[in-house]
């Protein structure tokens, strides 16, 4: 009667697009299911490229190598579903949502939520572009109408209190939609301590390793509540820890010691805090008790101010325009030939910041592609005269394979096959420093190939790793292990520790000079032909830096040395260190830094950042209420701006 049109179906077709689909479950919203997932992209929200020269029908013994160059390919943000991983269909559902004016206003800002038909709504995408902070604010003030509501009822809380937990545990600046690879150790350890929070258990052990990593001193006390309430609910928790304020929150600490490597593995104290502070013979009691004046060395080196219009002096790298992420459009000035300490609550923009936008910009700029870059990403640099090349001094094994050791690394094992070459036995039978390397089909094992171990394939389960039978493990010929020097074989010098090594080879300068920097850093228990991948992320990156340093011994020795001075980056290099290793560790940057060179640091030990020349403190909250400079100066004048929430902690640890 009316004159209207109305179009029925027996199928799921719109009306408009006479587009058709299948009845809607969970399965369509989850990228990890083809019902899913984006057809081009697969549910990765990325695009690879294989490198040059990579064979993707290459056997198991060949990927072994290829397969870091495949996860070095470059990659895209998938141009079809936008990285969101999702397929047209989910993207496409919308839900209809009641949210206060206010927090409306901030979602469609940050297109987080959209209008369909006149009405607020949301899709998956949005909601999963939301960090954590924001989704708790969205789920605590949102509410439906209709059948939403009903099933809202129950599901919601449930999404609130899961929300609430990460919150809890310091993760609120965590995007919901980030990978999983890209979360450090700490923050995925602190993910699944979040999840045992909200499961309500009692009578469990739990063990965290490091949980601190990562953390803010202001973020250690939300974690440490935390654990409280593992506790408070009849659990057990047993953390690995280096953190003084853990330390002292436990109620029973184990001291294990009390040295490292074959100097450790022995029981030094287990007690209360206030036992283990009256004990001598703990070093975690000498640390705790001992009164620090910042900076140890004695002073700072001067930072020289100069007004605005004198900005480019080439004392200064200046980054303009920082505006990845969270950054807004930041101009950054770091001092050259100072040890400068990038400092922040977590998620504030400090990796962001020189990993995404400065380390880029100055190897752009190094390699003459400055106005490229500079039209494809607003960002320029100046300051870069005198920066011969850009260092990135991570935590990533130094090798990829247990071919790869210390000695080779730092450098000093061609000087050890030297000397064993010029030694009599080897000139007489005629051999040459190839001879004593594993790599070498001259002096190697013939059936390990010098690996020390032999692969056995195992039918319908994983490859077993036996000791060579032939060799015994000791990687070389019978002929190359019977050329010694002072009673010692090529296979018992690199069973010898640094410490071992540093004595026995006293008198000879060139192997002794980088078995010193080794010793004096910490590493003294580590074997010279301790395999790579049995390195951990702390060691393997002490291992670059003492590299970079024998590097500036030999330069420093050089009168016709550059002026131009190199430029390193350092993330969280105190992470697995003890409070006595840390000082160690400062010591060697600040060769570095007497070397001239440039060492930039992100950390949240205190202790390093008061042993700093120059602080730039982001924030002043993590994620979108983050990247700004909250504070910049020497850690005493970061220390005393009441907007920092570093200066807070350093004005604590300064007045020691």
């Amino acid at each position: 009667p009316s004159g209207e049109i109305s179009v029925l179906s027996t199928e799921r077709v719109c009306s408009i697009c006479q587009e058709a689909f299948d009845q809607l479950d969970p399965r369509h919203f989850s990228y990890n299911s083809p019902a899913g997932w984006c057809p081009k992209c697969r549910g990765f929200g990325e695009i690879f490229w294989v490198p040059e020269g990579v064979d993707r029908g290459a056997r198991e013994e060949e990927i072994e190598e290829t397969w870091y160059e495949w996860m070095e390919g470059e990659r895209q943000v998938c141009p079809e579903c936008n990285g969101t991983r999702l397929n047209p269909l989910a993207r496409s559902v919308r839900l209809p949502v009641i949210l206060p004016e206010s927090l409306l206003r901030q979602l469609l800002d940050r297109q987080l939520v959209t209008y369909h038909q006149g009405s607020p709504a949301v899709t998956i995408s949005m909601i999963s572009a939301m960090d954590i902070a924001t989704a708790l604010e969205f789920f605590t003030a949102v509410k439906f109408s209709g059948r939403a509501a009903i099933i809202a009822k129950d599901v919601i809380p449930e999404i609130r209190s899961r929300l609430e937990f990460l919150v809890e545990v310091g993760l609120d600046y965590l995007q919901l939609a980030r990978g999983v690879p890209t979360l450090s150790g700490g923050e995925l350890q602190r993910i699944r301590l979040a999840a045992q929070l909200g499961s309500n258990l009692s009578g469990v052990l739990y063990i965290l390793d490091e949980p601190t990593i990562g953390l803010h001193p202001r973020d250690n006390q939300k974690l440490l509540n935390a654990l409280k309430s593992l506790k408070r609910r009849g659990n057990s928790v047993v953390v690995v820890e280096h953190d003084p304020a853990t330390i002292k929150a436990a109620d029973f600490i184990i001291e294990l010691g009390p040295g490292a490597g074959v100097h450790g593995g022995q029981l030094v104290k287990a007690c209360t805090l206030k036992e283990l502070l009256q004990s001598n013979d703990s070093v975690t009691a000498q640390c705790l008790r001992k009164k620090v004046c910042y900076p140890t060395r004695g002073s700072r080196r001067p930072v020289h101010l100069t007004d605005k219009t004198a900005s480019e002096t080439p004392d200064w790298l200046i980054l303009h325009n920082a505006n990845k992420h969270n950054l807004k459009n930041l101009t950054v000035r770091f001092p050259l030939g100072r040890f400068i300490v990038v400092t922040g609550v977590s998620g504030s923009g400090k990796s962001t910041l020189l990993r995404e936008c400065l380390i880029p910009t100055v190897r752009a700029t190094l390699k003459g592609e400055a106005k490229k870059w500079r039209q494809e990403t607003g960002m320029w640099v100046s300051g870069c005269e005198n920066i011969r090349a850009v260092h990135e001094v991570d935590q990533s094994p130094i090798g990829r394979t247990p071919r790869s050791i210390p000695a080779t690394y730092v450098g000093f094992f061609d000087e050890i096959r030297r000397l064993f070459a010029s030694l009599p036995e080897s000139r007489m039978h005629g051999y040459g420093p190839g001879r004593c390397s594993f790599n070498s089909s001259v002096g190697r094992c013939p059936v390990c190939l010098g690996a020390g171990m032999v692969k056995i394939e195992m039918s319908f389960m994983p490859p077993a790793f036996v000791v060579c039978s032939t060799c015994g493990g000791k990687r070389f010929k019978l002929e190359t292990l019977q050329v010694k020097y002072r009673g010692k074989s090529i296979a018992d010098v690199l069973e010898m520790s640094v410490e071992e090594a540093l004595e026995f080879f006293q008198h000879v300068p060139a192997i002794h000079l980088p078995l010193k920097v080794l010793f004096d850093t910490g590493l003294g228990y580590l074997k010279l032909g301790q395999p790579s991948p049995t390195l951990s992320g702390g060691e393997a990156q002490r291992i670059k830096l003492v590299a970079y340093l024998v590097s500036g011994l030999k330069e420093s020795q050089d009168i016709h040395r550059q002026r131009k001075r190199n430029l390193f980056l350092l993330e969280e290099p105190t992470t697995g260190l003890h409070m006595a290793d840390v000082q160690k560790l400062v010591e060697v940057i600040q060769q570095l830094v007497d070397f001239g060179h440039t060492v930039i640091v992100i950390e949240h030990n205190l202790e390093l950042i008061a042993e700093a020349d120059w602080v730039i403190d982001l924030g002043p909250e993590g994620g979108k209420k983050g990247g700004e400079i909250v504070a910049q100066g020497t850690p005493e004048q970061v220390a005393q701006n009441k907007n920092s929430f570093t200066g807070w902690f350093l004005r604590t640890i300064l007045k020691k």
